[in-house]
């Protein structure tokens, strides 16, 4: 499941990086040669950005590539270790799953409301639901990496997972 997951990661990434950066493009050259700024282009990218953040955030978990400090666990004993992983992974998933919470009452309301945005008249829930999506990716790849570590933790100790 997790390389299912990595997969769609990655394929995603790729596609709103891509979709990022040919929007710029046409945009810097609709300014150079016609003089004609594609104002909805804005829009676009700055709510692809919002999924994009999220997913390298999911990413950067899967990797172990976020900034910590890791010198209280290293120095660590044992059963404290365990309490500082049990502590992180659920002060974590509580941030991701209160952005997922938050995010999906934001997308509802934005439905029920028919908001729609200002300059491609879309409706806004089409771009709210990167939110609550991309707080769920993270909020997997939390529990994944909290689950990962403990048992790399039983492994060091010679406790049979």
């Amino acid at each position: 499941m997790s390389k299912v997951i990595s997969y769609i990661e990655n394929f995603v990434l790729a596609i709103t990086m891509l979709t990022m950066a040919v929007i710029a493009f046409t945009n810097v050259i609709s300014r150079y040669f016609f003089h004609y700024s594609l104002s909805f282009t804005e829009e676009i990218t700055i709510n692809l950005f919002v999924l994009l953040t999220f997913l390298g955030a999911a990413v950067g978990v899967r990797l172990n590539a976020h900034l910590g400090f890791s010198l209280l666990f290293e120095k660590a004993n044992v059963i404290s270790k365990r309490i500082l992983i049990v502590f992180s992974t659920l002060l974590i998933s509580t941030v991701f799953f209160l952005l997922t919470y938050y995010g999906y009452e934001m997308m509802q309301f934005q439905m029920d409301r028919n908001l729609i945005t200002p300059s491609l008249g879309w409706q806004q829930w089409v771009f709210s639901m990167f939110v609550p999506i991309g707080s769920l990716f993270c909020l997997y790849r939390t529990i994944e990496a909290g689950v990962i570590e403990w048992k790399e933790l039983n492994k060091g100790e010679g406790i049979e997972v």
